[in-house]
């Protein structure tokens, strides 16, 4: 990995250059639209492309590209032919794939154009997933569809990019070469050892000095595998754990939330009320949560709050900012950071009381115009049509000389340099560079019907500059920032590394689930998903909230509206939405997913069903009753905050959707209710509403019951009684929060990664045990030191604990007969787990009835090869090979060649080699001929090495006055091996034995 990045870090400094190429091959194409068209950019020339003879997918189509030269290929474009109207056989679809040889290719990218005339640039991964860059020499293209239907797909002009510099790229070759052998090499290793091929499996350790994995690791095997030294495992595991060989799994432990309501009203009782949409604000350094704004459900509030993380009180600061000097009025969907540095909070953006009442197309009311003062100061709004549209920005001073003023730091940021005035965008501050980003937001304009989103800006405290930012994508400045305009997404700050990470949100009519990360001091992006939802993450989300803790590298996701589908018009506020921790170990670098451990769900929601059939089937006035009061209930609009000295995110009111008003149900009117009548809504849930765009725009939750113009959300349509009959009871209101609570997270430590290990080391003892010892021994064994290191709160745990029990009388050695009077175990013991040692002695079997009941477990399988128990034979033996399936031939054959019977050995080594495994004398086998016989599987039988003889360890089998090891079966060693890969899912990827087969890598496309 180092040695990938620091290739990384020096391809940076290497100009890109467009690469020549020929065509290798390309499948039929139709008329004279040649493959060799695409390399000549002719965007007026409708002959100029390349067209499928086929329609895809009918028929598999392609174009494969020779580069000139060896490169390092860091983006592709496609561009398209400029015509008035949009051409249908422009290539949709597509994906492509990169290599060194075109019968051994990497896909790199599975996506589609867009259906106009600008050409689009793709950034091509120039790393693997263990970060190492790679060199090209090939490009496929493979196109999947048209955006027409039922026509050829075209291509019309293709260019690549990429570094050529020869030194530079034959680095990368020699390391990425290097870096292949070794990867095939450590498979190689594992396969043997896997197949119990020990003596080659070392002799290439020897020879190429590859570490296959950590030192311990190696001793965990040889314990458990090799040995069968349990004990001595369990210790390997403890200090495995002191290596901190776990770490990478304790981190991706799903945590536990764990919330705490919050209440600290101040002296007074007093606390801020219900709310959505407002602004919260950390100052890291005193430990106090700043709440400013929002919207109650009739009104913007411009009240500000302080709160003491170490007292747990509420104190208020202001009841109405816009009586203050230079105070802002009350808004909604605005933003607030603080600066950890100074205390000071800044403030931007707004939807106002006024907003959306103001048309552009007439002059300002009487109302207008006394809400424009109050938020705009003592200028005179007559002096521009639409002063409410004015983007003014704040700061407060917490502390110091000025502590408890207000600055009107601009009174519209759009003259200087800044945005226009926006809600539901994003901000955030860099306290150590003194510098705010603000990203996105929808533009408050007037025009409701054609949403306009603000771009990407930066501040600069400093110098009280605003900038316009314009980042440049990490593949190269040909290609198109994956930064696009959105709102109600989230953004979060890395400290550490100066990285802002911005994903989801909406865009029209669209949810996103995209993210990016950008580079504040190179100006440079990196897409890390185009669609997290497909490889494990959230659903695409718009108000969903966003905190980061940059020492553990985690980004912590809190629910809010979500489409389980991008497409679907359906907005819900799912009532079993989990939260989400995204993990990353390079900001650069594409991490992981996972849900937060959910909280209890409400307990009339069917989970068999769909999100939208179970919402459909429960009565919204319902909703606050039947919720769990120890856990938030899902909700939009509402407000995050981290600190990160104590591990807890704080978390404030929101809007729950939509609940039914009781006064409607007797005809009364109610203030609380929210029309659906014509103005524009933010994120709150508040202030005025838009027209038409209930179902997909951010005010659209509707829980598939409310009505839009009449019309029921997500439903069937309604006769006119039908609709009298469901007015009575869909009257709602939208529920505003004002509950508080805390958040931690809760995780596995390295003990309890040791017990969980410990737990699978003692189950394969024990079963084992039953098949060795005394059913008694295996019992108590189970009662004491397996049941010692189960968590019987664990259902999963504790149901596997309850199944070994039937191991006793299914895995019972059919060779022991217990005396009169020795200990056995009842049948009716079989059932549940409360099987006790005492019980068990006082229901003493005789020994015939224990031979008995032995008897009528011959038949259950696993079945054993039986032979006759005739004085000095063996003992049975277990056997991967079925009865009647060895066609005549001798357990000595492999396939092609015969094996002469010899004690112990498997493989053809010459007598030297032999002599120096050990001690014990071994005959080499002698290879002959076997003609027509031949065995089937023979490397499968997992016979035991030679290695083995000199270190098995375990039971002990008297022949004579001597002692042997008793020989490990192959049935036994697979069920080790088992255990032993399984408890490598706890140890950290640098560490252990390479992921997938070996059988994978041949099995995959291409080969190895």
């Amino acid at each position: 990995m180092t040695s990938g990045m620091s290739t990384s870090s020096s391809s940076t400094r290497l100009p890109t250059e467009i690469i020549s190429y020929t065509i290798a091959s390309c499948s039929e194409h139709s008329g004279n639209y040649v493959a060799d068209n695409i390399k000549v950019d002719r965007p007026l020339d409708q002959a100029s492309r390349w067209s499928g003879a086929q329609q895809a997918p009918s028929m598999k189509q392609w174009i494969l590209l020779r580069l000139d030269t060896l490169a390092v290929v860091k983006s592709i474009t496609f561009g398209k032919i400029r015509v008035h109207h949009r051409h249908p056989c422009n290539m949709k679809e597509f994906k492509l794939y990169v290599g060194l040889h075109p019968d051994h290719m990497v896909q790199v990218l599975h996506t589609s154009l867009k259906d106009d005339a600008v050409p689009e640039s793709f950034a091509i991964p120039e790393t693997n997933r263990a970060g190492l860059r790679f060199p090209s020499h090939f490009i496929k293209i493979l196109p999947l569809s048209a955006h027409g239907q039922s026509f050829h797909v075209s291509i019309w002009h293709v260019s690549v990019t990429g570094i050529v510099e020869p030194s530079y790229v034959e680095s990368v070759r020699v390391r990425y070469d290097e870096y292949r052998e070794t990867v095939i090499a450590r498979h190689i290793l594992k396969h043997l050892r896997q197949r119990r091929m020990l003596m080659p499996y070392m002799s290439i350790l020897a020879r190429t000095r590859l570490e296959l994995e950590h030192p311990l690791v190696t001793a965990l095997h040889s314990s458990l595998v090799l040995q069968g030294d349990f004990p001595s495992a369990e210790l390997v595991l403890s200090q495995m754990a002191s290596a901190n060989l776990f770490d990478d799994y304790l981190r991706s432990c799903q945590p536990h939330a764990r919330w705490t309501r919050l209440h600290g009203a101040d002296a007074d009782g007093d606390a801020p009320g219900p709310r959505g949409g407002h602004a919260m604000a950390l100052d890291a350094s005193r430990g106090v949560i700043y709440l400013f704004g929002g919207w109650d459900g009739r009104k913007s509030l411009d009240d500000l709050w302080a709160y003491d993380i170490g007292t747990e009180r509420w104190k208020i600061l202001c009841r109405s900012t816009a009586k203050e000097k230079n105070g802002p009025g009350p808004r909604s969907c605005h933003k607030m950071v603080c600066d950890s540095k100074t205390g000071c909070l800044y403030v931007l953006g707004r939807l106002g009381d006024d907003v959306g009442k103001i048309s552009s197309s007439r002059s300002l009311s009487e109302e207008g115009r006394g809400q424009a003062r109050t938020q705009t100061g003592d200028r005179n709004p007559n002096e521009q049509q639409g002063m409410s549209f004015c983007s003014e920005f704040y700061r407060y001073h917490t502390r110091g000389l000025d502590g408890g003023k207000w600055d009107l730091l601009s009174f519209d940021t759009a003259t200087s340099g800044g945005p226009q005035l926006i809600f539901d965008h994003q901000m955030v501050m860099d306290s150590e560079t003194q510098m705010i980003y603000v990203s996105g937001g929808r533009v408050v304009n007037g025009d409701w019907d054609s949403p306009k989103y603000s771009a990407f800006y930066s501040y600069n405290v400093r110098s009280s500059r605003w900038k316009l930012l314009q980042p440049i994508s990490a593949s190269g400045p040909s290609v198109q920032s994956p930064i696009s305009q959105r709102s109600g997404h989230s953004m979060v700050l890395d400290p550490l590394t100066h990285t802002l990470f911005i994903f989801a949100g909406q865009k029209d009519e669209r949810y996103l689930s995209d993210m990016c990360a950008y580079d504040t001091e190179s100006n440079t992006v990196t897409e890390l998903f185009s669609n997290f939802s497909s490889v494990g993450g959230p659903d695409a989300c718009f108000t969903q909230r966003a905190v980061i803790d940059p020492t553990l590298k985690e980004i912590y996701v809190f629910c809010g509206l979500s489409r389980s589908q991008q497409t679907e018009a359906l907005t819900v506020l799912k009532a079993d939405a989990p939260n989400w921790v995204y993990r990353y170990t390079h900001p650069n670098i594409p991490g992981t997913w996972s849900q937060i451990l959910a909280e209890p769900l409400r307990r009339d929601i069917d989970r068999s069903k769909t999100d939208t059939e179970s919402m459909l089937n429960y009565r919204e006035w319902e909703y606050g009753s039947e919720w769990d009061d120890d856990i938030p209930r899902p909700r939009y609009a509402h407000q995050v905050v981290y600190d990160e000295k104590t591990g807890r995110a704080f978390l404030h009111g929101g809007n729950a959707g939509e609940t039914k008003d009781e006064e409607n149900e007797h005809g009364d009117s109610s203030g609380e209710v929210q029309d659906t009548g014509t103005e524009p809504q933010g994120e709150s849930g508040g202030g005025p509403r838009e027209p038409e765009r209930v179902a997909s725009s951010s005010a659209g939750y509707r829980r598939g019951l409310a009505f839009r113009d009449g019309g029921m959300e997500g439903g069937e349509n309604r006769n006119d009684e039908e609709d009298i009959e469901h007015r009575s009871w869909t009257r709602m209101r939208e529920l505003r929060l004002d509950d508080f609570w805390s958040m931690t997270l809760s995780r596995a430590g390295p003990e309890e990664v040791v017990r969980r290990a410990v737990y699978h080391i003692r189950r394969q003892r024990f079963r084992e045990m039953c098949e060795d010892q005394p059913p008694l021994t295996a019992l108590r064994y189970l009662q004491t030191e397996v049941a010692d290191v189960v968590d019987h709160s664990n259902s999963e745990e504790a149901d596997i604990f309850r199944s070994l029990l039937p191991h006793l009388l299914v895995a019972a050695p059919l060779g022991i007969s217990s005396p009169a009077g020795s200990d056995g175990i009842s049948a009716h013991q079989d059932q549940g787990s409360g099987v006790r040692g005492d019980d068990v002695e006082e229901e003493e079997l005789e020994g015939q009835d224990w031979e008995r009941k032995v008897s009528r477990l011959e038949d259950v399988p696993p079945k054993k090869r039986t032979r006759s128990q005739s004085p000095g034979e063996e003992e049975p033996v277990w056997t991967s090979m079925i009865e009647g399936n060895d066609d005549g031939r001798t357990g000595g054959e492999v396939e092609g060649y015969g094996f002469e019977p010899t004690a112990g050995s498997c493989h053809p080594w010459s007598e030297t080699t032999l002599r120096s495994i050990g001690p014990t004398s071994l005959s080499i086998p002698k290879m002959t001929r076997s003609g027509g016989q031949k065995r089937s599987h023979a490397v499968l039988l997992l016979d035991e090495d030679p290695l083995e003889v000199s270190s098995s360890g375990g039971d002990s089998v008297h022949d004579g006055s001597k002692t042997r090891a008793k020989p490990l079966s192959a049935d036994r060693f697979r069920q080790r091996t088992e255990v032993f890969e399984g408890l490598l899912e706890l140890v950290e990827a640098d560490a252990k034995q390479p992921e997938g087969s070996l059988l994978d890598l041949v099995d995959s496309e291409g080969g190895l």
